[in-house]
């Protein structure tokens, strides 16, 4: 084994691509010289791994159906039996690598496995879930929110809230237990922010954690661009003259909302761009430009209008394109992600249980015809282009793995 180079190990969870995305970014940015990195994934993303320059290996990961389905339930996102087993890969990893650092996105067994076998861990959290970022109280799609308006809620949820992080939390105290570990406050925010080093894929000025401590750091939007190929119908798209409106819901985005959605731009003035992110969609309008992948940042470029699920996936490619977002979100975290975007001024939400062709539309004409939008997103994507992912991952490693 080379002693010369740190070694890094990364964890990146199936959950969504989003989970793949942001630690494949890092690893593609240290210098082979320097770093032996080590990056274990699902099996389903390999096709995205060949050519590179580092280690690559299958991790076990729970399929993303299941984890989307606890999400519709309100259920813990990883049960029981699943975190005790992910607790066993992870120990074997690292006995087997012997990492100086290992680092994980969505991976919940990471900082019980870095403990038992002593290696620093580090976390890729977005800065919404942060205990020192202003706590937003959104209560998540759940069958009862389908049946009465969110907005109803609100009130109820916030006294019950602390109730639904204690089931979430407890759960993930139990296998803390088995191992002697301490427990975890009973707060989500805690739970996904427990590492001894903590990485958030934002920015500080459009998700601000005043009096966060030293361990825990910024490291921009860990931006990746996947090797697509454009459609045949590109140039004919780029040289439609009509608005462009790009919708790209993701893995985890509705695709039920997609009727009221084409219903919506069937009363506008706009040219459609639909990624489908290999989701199959049937009955899509004939005069919409659909494919399975578009190079995300480009297509956004050419758009007046991003619609996506509204999670930070989705979001921030957009942003940093400079275009304005209409999210459509259903679980938690996109529904913080899009608090965010609507806050900022460059986009607007509208709940998937809230979905129809009335609302749609109105969203899209205020995004399409009002400046505002268009202004606030290239404001967001001035500042974000400051902060370079990989400069800043490079330099957390040189604070936390000192010569």
């Amino acid at each position: 084994m080379d002693t010369s180079r740190k070694r890094i190990l990364f964890l990146a969870e199936g959950a969504t691509m989003t989970h793949f995305v942001r630690p494949l970014a890092l690893a593609g940015s240290l210098d082979p010289a320097s770093y032996d990195v080590h990056f274990y994934c699902p099996a389903r993303f390999a096709p995205l791994l060949h050519g590179r320059s580092f280690s690559v290996g299958t991790l076990d990961s729970m399929p993303g159906e299941r984890f989307l389905a606890h999400l519709a339930k309100g259920a813990p996102l990883f049960p029981i039996d699943v975190v005790r087993r992910y607790v066993d890969e992870d120990r074997g990893l690292i006995r087997g690598i012997r990492p100086h650092l290992v680092v994980g996105d969505m991976r919940p067994s990471l900082p019980i496995g870095t403990r038992l076998e002593g290696v620093p861990g580090a976390v890729l959290m977005n800065a919404y879930w942060s205990p020192y970022a202003t706590h937003r109280s959104i209560i998540p799609e759940l069958p009862l929110t389908r049946v009465i308006p969110p907005r109803l809620l609100g009130g109820v949820y916030r006294l019950t809230e602390p109730i639904a992080h204690a089931i979430h939390v407890g759960q993930m105290n139990t296998v803390r237990r088995e191992f002697d570990l301490p427990p975890l406050p009973r707060d989500l925010r805690a739970m996904y922010t427990d590492g001894d080093w903590v990485l958030y894929p934002d920015i500080p000025e459009f998700i601000p954690t005043p009096n966060r401590p030293d361990t825990h750091s910024y490291v921009g939007i860990c931006d990746w661009v996947p090797p697509v190929e454009k459609p045949d119908w590109w140039d004919r798209m780029v040289a439609d003259s009509r608005p462009k409106v790009f919708v790209s819901l993701g893995s985890s985005g509705p695709l039920h909302a997609i009727r009221a959605l084409a219903g919506a731009l069937a009363g506008l003035p706009a040219c459609v761009v639909l990624s489908t992110s290999g989701r199959d969609i049937p009955g899509l309008p004939a005069d919409w430009f659909v494919t399975r992948l578009l190079p995300f940042t480009e297509t956004a470029r050419v758009a007046r209008v991003v619609v996506s699920h509204g999670g930070s996936g989705g979001l921030y490619p957009a942003l940093a394109a400079g275009t304005p977002v209409l999210g459509i979100p259903s679980n938690a975290d996109q529904q913080l992600s899009t608090a965010v975007l609507v806050e900022s001024g460059a986009g607007l939400g509208v709940r998937v249980e809230e979905v129809s062709t009335r609302r749609l539309q109105r969203a899209l004409e205020k995004l399409l015809f009002d400046d505002a939008y268009s202004t606030a997103a290239h404001h967001i994507a001035e500042v974000f282009a400051r902060y370079d992912s990989r400069s800043l991952f490079r330099a957390f490693l040189e604070r936390a793995l000192p010569l």
